[in-house]
């Protein structure tokens, strides 16, 4: 009876630390800063990708991503979710060889995020 007990609280203790992760699939897609007071967009964003890239952007222009996507051996931007509230960004340069991390805040409410202090919406 103690052996199936301590399974049960094992599981129990798996499926919940499984559950305190963030969801990366949730903040994939393009953003666009937005003044919340104005609601100017300033054509600036971020990009988070699937495979766990983060490319500052123009929201209007597809140039920046692709110009970002030639230096990638020169320097590249990957996150990863940790909680519902933080993220890891670490920014890699000349190959590997320097390399930074930071844990960065951020709230996702819907198609709002706010990452790092500044506000974003979803576009896409």
């Amino acid at each position: 009876m103690k052996k199936l007990l301590a399974i049960a609280l094992v599981l129990v203790m798996i499926l919940t630390m499984a559950a305190c992760g963030g969801n990366k699939k949730d903040i994939v897609g393009t953003w666009a800063i937005v003044d919340k007071e104005t609601a100017t967009d300033y054509g600036l964003g971020l990009e988070f990708t699937k495979d766990g890239k983060l490319y500052y952007t123009l929201t209007e222009s597809e140039d920046v991503k692709e110009a970002w996507e030639e230096m990638e051996g020169l320097m590249t931007i990957e996150y990863k979710v940790k909680s519902d509230t933080e993220m890891e960004v670490t920014i890699s340069a000349f190959l590997g060889l320097a390399k930074e991390s930071a844990m960065i805040p951020y709230k996702l409410d819907g198609d709002n995020l706010t990452f790092d202090g500044a506000d974003y919406v979803r576009v896409k």
